[in-house]
């Protein structure tokens, strides 16, 4: 599974750094991502609504937000 770590990072770029891993892996695959930005869960629900995408697990872990997202298409 790959892992993108946000973390430090601010909006937009959590969102733009899983858009860019999600095109490198195979449809049906998941990415993980950590994040630390306050908005990044809305974020990222709205991004993988838009998108497509499955938001398989999103929660608050040791100071930072952990996402899982498999691709769809």
């Amino acid at each position: 599974m790959t892992n993108v770590d946000a973390r430090g990072k601010s909006c937009p770029l959590p969102i733009v750094l899983t858009a860019r891993a999600v095109r490198q892996v195979a449809v049906g695959e998941s990415i993980v991502v950590l994040a630390d930005d306050r908005a990044f869960l809305p974020d990222i629900e709205a991004w993988c609504k838009k998108t497509g995408h499955a938001l398989v697990q999103a929660q608050s872990k040791d100071g930072h937000f952990e996402a899982v997202v498999r691709r769809a298409l």
